[in-house]
C-alpha cells in the first residue's frame, strides 16, 4: 500500500509518499515535497492546486491520501486558506482520502519498533510531520492484518 501523508500549514500542502511492501518501508523521491495555494479569492487557482496534486497522485500511484487534522480554534487553529487546501483534496477522484487525528497518528507510532528519521529517509526538515502521518497510518493499517 502507497500513502502520501499531508500536513497543512497556512497556504501549503507538505507531501510526503511512503509505501509498506512485505514488511519493508520505502520512500521514493518524488519531484515535488509541498504544494502552495496563494490566491484565495479565483477559483482558477484552487482547480490549478487540485489538478497538480491529483496528477502527482496518480503518477506515484498512490493509493491513499491521509491527510493530519487541524484544530479547529484556539493557538493553533488551522488557517482559513488549509480548510479550502483539504475541501480540494478531499474531493479528488481516484484516491482514497482520510483525515486522521494526531492521537491516531501517535497510537500508530507507538506501535512501531523503530520510528523513522527524516534525514535518515533523505527526506527535508520540514517533510517530518507528513512523513509521520504516513508512517503512523501504515502502521495502524498493518495492525489491522
Amino acid at each position: 500500500m502507497r500513502v502520501c501523508g499531508v500536513e497543512l500549514t497556512g497556504n501549503e500542502a507538505i507531501i510526503s509518499i511512503m509505501q509498506l511492501k512485505n514488511g519493508l518501508y520505502d520512500v521514493p523521491k518524488v519531484r515535488v515535497t509541498k504544494f502552495s495555494l496563494v490566491d484565495a479569492i479565483n477559483t482558477d487557482p484552487l482547480k490549478k492546486f487540485q489538478f497538480d496534486f491529483a496528477q502527482l497522485m496518480k503518477d506515484y500511484k498512490v493509493d491513499a491520501l491521509v491527510i493530519r487534522q487541524r484544530a479547529l480554534k484556539g493557538k493553533y487553529a488551522g488557517n482559513p486558506l488549509s480548510f479550502k487546501i483539504e475541501g480540494a483534496l478531499q474531493l479528488m477522484a481516484d484516491v482514497n482520502v482520510f483525515v486522521v487525528s494526531s492521537a491516531y497518528i501517535k497510537e500508530g507510532l507507538a506501535q512501531a519498533q523503530v520510528t523513522p528519521d527524516v534525514r535518515d529517509l533523505g527526506l527535508k526538515q520540514f517533510q517530518e510531520q507528513a512523513m509521520l502521518t504516513a508512517f503512523g497510518y501504515l502502521e495502524q493499517q498493518a495492525s489491522l492484518k
